[in-house]
């Protein structure tokens, strides 16, 4: 069995690379079992063992009992070049429809071209385990962006995608066998409900799903977090009671670190991520469209291989500063798959080369006053109820208040939270920001008075009214109170009161100017 040389041990804050030499001055002689959880593969995640010495020099190894067995160093040693290809990595699977005692799973099939195929083209996904086989059309895919369909309530290990009428060639795309749903603990994101990949990162703060066959253990300490959401089972087995849990973490420690490698993820403060920089593109789901000869891609994070699938030049223009490492990719086809990872492919997308004719969706925001009722951008004279509004993004960004065109305030609001800005006056306006774009913007501006300085104009509006004549209404009292400072106006109503007529357009006219008062007070 191979050695290896990426090896880390837990220090007072975090993993830190550790070589044999410096294991065995730590624990000199005898054997430091996989189980002892001193020491972790930095590729596959897994505790490794540091052998006893006895015949050869002491070197770490991984052990016979270990579930995942494909790490690289455990075949091929230290020499080893990590390669992908596009049956290694795992379509998008993600949980759904969960309450307290249901939940449903989707696959999800990155686009592909399906164009040119038949019109009696179906394609065929079977959950391993079950007798179900679940077949859509392929009116049923969407064309240029992902679809999602639904695979059943039942967790599975793997499942099976078949053509019929099809391409084999498809197979780049969405790969004959997707790894499922681990029954000894399966992680997805929350908001999303998407599945984590084995040896995905993991952060602080964020709430994830686990799903389990049996029950989780309760921590032992304040800063692991879980919450038990849903319970199901299948039939009388025993062994088939699912359990689904809200877990979440609060700082980064030694317990928090190991909770979620048991379930074959790391937690880290700078997960694994590919950001398009130039050219010019739009982006959606594991898709980014462009119309270039090159890319250039920004990939955070701890990985250990950067590829792309067909294999085009791809060169690294930075150095690894911060966790940081900038590649420029050429595009020699019309599409490219971009992967990152370690052992394992965690992070990809497809580059598309076509023209760049489309318009970009905003990302959508609720922002609604205390009652509920939604709120439309643009220009108002009316305040919230309570001065006060709500907004909800559908992406991490920014609030922005400005007086009389000067910053007053800026609030961070996350995609996962509601926040309320209060005490929204007139000469206001706000922006809510996601990047550098404004997607919503409201001002909130005062009406002008009808009744402008001392009445004069207004008056002759009134009094050269046309119209029907109408009795005096009772609220024309109301009226002449208020006007009280326009002194030509009030002794004009006077006259009408006494009269008791008055043309219906000068009333509707001195109704609204009274409103319009009484709502700028």
């Amino acid at each position: 069995m191979a050695s290896l040389s990426h090896v880390c041990m837990w220090t007072e804050s975090s993993w830190k690379p550790i070589t044999a030499e410096e294991a065995d001055m730590l624990h000199p002689g005898g054997t430091v079992s996989a189980h002892s959880g001193l020491f972790m593969c930095e590729l596959c995640g897994q505790y490794v063992t540091l052998t006893s010495g006895e015949k050869n020099k002491r070197y770490f190894k991984h052990s016979a009992s270990e579930k995942l067995k494909d790490c690289p160093e455990r075949t091929f040693g230290a020499g080893y070049s990590v390669s992908y290809n596009p049956q290694d990595y795992d379509l998008p699977i993600r949980i759904t429809g969960v309450s307290s005692n249901s939940f449903s799973f989707e696959v999800g099939l990155i686009r592909a071209p399906i164009t040119n195929l038949r019109r009696d083209f179906k394609i065929e996904i079977k959950p391993e385990g079950t007798n179900h086989v679940y077949t859509y059309t392929k009116e049923r895919l969407n064309r240029d962006s992902i679809t999602y369909l639904p695979v059943g309530y039942r967790p599975f290990e793997n499942l099976k995608i078949n053509f019929i009428n099809g391409n084999d060639k498809l197979h780049e795309f969405w790969p004959e066998k997707i790894r499922g749903i681990d029954p000894s603990g399966t992680l997805f994101e929350k908001a999303s409900g998407k599945r984590l990949s084995i040896d995905a990162d993991v952060v602080i703060g964020q709430e994830y799903y686990l799903l389990k066959r049996g029950n989780v253990p309760k921590a032992s300490k304040k800063n692991i977090q879980i919450q038990e959401v849903a319970k199901k089972s299948f039939g009388n087995d025993r062994w088939e009671r699912w359990n689904l849990y809200v877990v979440s973490v609060s700082t980064y420690d030694e317990e928090t670190a190991r909770f979620y490698l048991d379930f074959h993820c790391r937690l880290t403060d700078c997960p694994i991520s590919l950001q398009p920089v130039w050219p010019l593109f739009t982006e959606g789901n594991y898709l980014i469209k462009h119309s270039q000869s090159s890319m250039y891609m920004l990939v955070k994070g701890n990985i250990a291989s950067f590829k792309t699938f067909p294999v085009v030049t791809s060169r690294q223009m930075s150095s690894n500063v911060s966790r940081q490492r900038l590649y420029k990719v050429s595009c020699s086809g019309r599409q490219q798959l971009i992967s990152a990872g370690r052992t394992r492919i965690l992070q990809y997308t497809y580059l598309w080369k076509e023209d760049l004719n489309c318009i970009g969706q905003y990302p959508d925001i609720v922002v609604t006053d205390l009652t509920g009722s939604e709120i439309a951008p643009g220009e108002t004279d009316v305040l919230p109820h309570r001065k006060t509004l709500r907004f909800k993004l559908e992406f991490n960004g920014e609030i922005i208040a400005f007086y009389n065109d000067h910053v007053v305030e800026k609030r961070k609001v996350s995609s996962d939270e509601q926040i309320e800005l209060d005490r929204l006056s007139y000469g206001m306006s706000i922006q809510a920001v996601i990047g550098l774009d404004v997607i919503w913007e409201i001002r909130f501006k005062k009406r002008q008075p009808i009744v402008a300085d001392d009445g004069s104009e207004f008056l002759r509006e009134i009094s050269h009214a046309s119209g029907v004549q109408i009795p005096t209404p009772h609220a024309l009292r109301n009226i002449l109170n208020g006007m009280k400072r326009y002194p030509v106006i009030s002794q004009w109503i006077r006259e009408r009161i006494k009269t008791g007529t008055i043309s219906e357009q000068a009333y509707r006219k001195l109704q609204k100017a009274y409103l319009n008062m009484n709502a700028d007070r």
